[in-house]
C-alpha cells in the first residue's frame, strides 16, 4: 500500500528540521524504503513572523523536490502554522504555504498547555476564507488529554485531525493513550510522521501502519495514510471522519454539553463499540 506523509520537516537548516542536505537525503531514502510516494514538507510558521520570513523557508524546496524524484517521492510545499489570533487576517499572503499552494488546506499547531480562547473563532474564520484547518497532533495537547470535548468543539467548526505515528507506537504514554482514543472514537482523518531528522528516531510511519493493521480494518488504514492525504494534496473535499463516528451525536452537541470528566466519554465510547460487536 502506498503512503503519503503530510507532516514532516525535510528542509535542512530550517527551524528544527535536519541539519544538512546529507541528513535530508538519508530521510528520503528511509521514506522510500517504507513505501512513501508523496510527502509534504511543513516548516514552522511562528506567531509574529513576517510573510517574507515565512516564505523564505521554502527557498530550498525546488532542490528538495529534485532530490525526492531520485527516490520516487513527489514532494509538495506546505507549512505548520502556529495558531495565532491574527492568522486569518494574513492568510491570503500565506496562501503559498498551504498544501501545494492551493489555499485549500493548512496544518495548524496549537499550544500544548491550554486551549486558546479564540480557538473556535480561528477555525471558523479560516473556513470562511475557504481554508480547511488540519489540527496537528492534538494527542499532545494537555487540554485534549484532559477533556476531548475541547477537540470536538473545533471539529464541529470544520477542522480535520492529524495524529502522529510516534504516538501510536507508544500507547502507554499520555499522548499515545489519547491518540488511540481519538482513533477508536473515529475522529482521526490522517496519520503522519512529524519526522525531523534521521537520528535518533527511525522513520516511524511504516511501523505505525503495521500497528494500525492489527487494530483496525485495512480500508481505514488506507484512508488514514493515502486516501485522505491524496485528497488534501489534490484540493478535493474531505468528509471529516467524525461525521461517520459512533460519537457523532455527542460531538455535534459538544458546545452545549456540561463539564464532565473525560473518562465519562471513554466509557460511553466503549459501550457503543461493544454494542456494534
Amino acid at each position: 500500500m502506498p503512503m503519503a506523509d503530510l507532516h514532516l520537516h525535510l528542509l535542512p537548516e530550517v527551524d528544527d528540521g535536519p541539519t544538512d542536505w546529507e541528513a535530508t537525503e538519508a530521510m528520503l531514502q528511509a521514506m522510500a524504503e517504507s513505501g512513501v510516494e508523496t510527502a509534504a514538507t511543513t516548516p514552522h510558521v511562528l506567531e509574529g513572523e513576517s510573510v517574507e520570513q515565512a516564505l523564505s523557508k521554502h527557498q530550498g524546496l525546488a532542490k528538495l523536490q529534485r532530490l525526492g524524484e531520485r527516490y520516487g517521492i513527489h514532494i509538495v510545499g506546505a507549512a505548520e502554522f502556529w495558531a495565532a489570533p491574527d492568522l486569518p487576517d494574513h492568510f491570503e499572503s500565506f496562501r503559498p504555504l498551504t498544501y501545494g499552494g492551493m489555499g485549500k488546506y493548512a496544518l495548524v499547531e496549537f499550544s500544548v498547555t491550554e486551549m486558546p480562547l479564540f480557538a473556535q473563532w480561528l477555525i471558523f474564520n479560516l473556513k470562511v476564507r475557504g481554508v480547511t484547518p488540519i489540527i496537528a497532533h492534538p494527542e499532545r495537547y494537555g487540554w485534549v488529554q484532559r477533556d476531548e470535548r475541547n477537540l470536538w468543539r473545533l471539529l464541529v467548526q470544520g477542522a480535520l485531525v492529524q495524529v502522529t505515528a510516534d504516538a501510536l507506537l507508544n500507547p502507554d504514554t499520555p499522548h499515545g493513550r489519547t491518540a488511540w482514543r481519538l482513533l477508536k472514537s473515529g475522529v482521526v482523518d490522517l496519520v503522519a510522521s512529524d519526522w525531523h531528522a534521521p537520528e535518533p528516531q527511525p522513520y516511524p510511519l511504516k511501523a505505525a501502519v503495521q500497528k494500525l493493521k492489527g487494530a483496525v480494518d485495512g480500508r481505514q488504514v488506507e484512508r488514514l495514510v493515502w486516501e485522505v492525504p491524496w485528497k488534501i494534496l489534490s484540493g478535493q473535499q474531505v468528509r471529516p471522519a467524525w461525521q461517520s463516528s459512533p460519537m457523532r451525536e455527542l460531538i455535534s452537541a459538544a458546545d452545549k454539553s456540561s463539564p464532565q470528566p473525560m473518562r465519562y466519554w471513554w466509557y460511553r465510547l466503549k459501550r457503543i463499540w461493544k454494542r456494534k460487536e
